[in-house]
């Protein structure tokens, strides 16, 4: 199953998302415009937010932290946010469709958390822009590889946002285990890459804020994931548990 995050958005107009949303729309569907344009809506609050608290207000240079790490982490949000965003429509065509996409009949707590930890991620840029609590962390090479594992996780996430698409395109009676596509290695792809790239965001920003939201993600991820797979069960039998046996929840042959 999917988990909805934080997308950096794009200018619309109301026309456009709307037909972006009816696309994905079935015969006698109502489609979520609404919800489709306040996903865009947070997504641009998200990217304003994250610039704002880099900016340097009083200097004559005030773009100096949006550099290779920082500009680059926010150019790949954008990337997967319009991913996202594509994507997606087929889950915005209905209340239902999104309600079982989001999981929120099993877990209702986690587009909560999902909104929390958004905000809380302007923290990090903060410490990046501004407070630099711990400035070892600034480190090029450790900001490199955080920066490579996000380029690594954003095209994972498309490539799993792109195949959940076609699930939830179809009729919800009609599904049946995901198996395939990045399902094929691992049961929980979507999560496993947001978790990733929470890792990526403390390297890349060389922040410690990063590496206390990373903790608090991965605590939030697992309940999560264990709410989900008793629904997938509920759902699915014996031919989720056979399929639960044979893959790892986020690493192959490690867990």
């Amino acid at each position: 199953m999917k988990e909805w995050s934080h997308a950096s958005g794009v200018p619309a107009s109301p026309r456009a998302l709307a037909r972006l949303s009816r696309e994905g729309a079935k015969p006698g569907e109502r489609p979520l415009v609404h919800t489709f344009g306040f996903t865009v809506l947070s997504g641009l609050v998200y990217l304003v937010g994250a610039i704002a608290c880099l900016w340097q207000w009083n200097s004559s240079r005030p773009w100096e932290r949006i550099d290779a790490f920082s500009g680059g982490f926010l150019a790949l949000s954008v990337c997967w946010g319009l991913a996202m965003l594509w994507y997606h429509r087929p889950i915005y065509r209905s209340e239902e469709v999104m309600r079982e996409a989001a999981g929120v009949t099993y877990d209702p707590w986690m587009l909560r958390w999902i909104v929390i930890f958004g905000f809380a991620e302007w923290t990090v840029y903060l410490d990046y822009g501004h407070w630099h609590l711990v400035p070892a962390l600034e480190n090029h090479v450790l900001q490199s590889i955080g920066l490579g594992l996000y380029l690594f996780a954003t095209v994972w996430l498309i490539w799993t946002d792109r195949y959940l698409s076609k699930v939830f395109a179809g009729e919800l009676s009609d599904r049946k285990v995901m198996d395939k596509g990045p399902y094929r290695f691992v049961r929980h792809p979507r999560y496993a890459a947001l978790i990733g790239a929470r890792v990526a965001l403390a390297l890349a920003l060389g922040s410690v804020l990063g590496w206390f939201l990373f903790i608090g993600w991965l605590a939030v991820n697992l309940k999560r994931v264990e709410l989900e797979e008793n629904h997938l069960r509920g759902l699915f039998g014996a031919s989720y548990e056979r399929y639960a046996r044979r893959t790892a929840r986020f690493v192959p042959g490690i867990y």
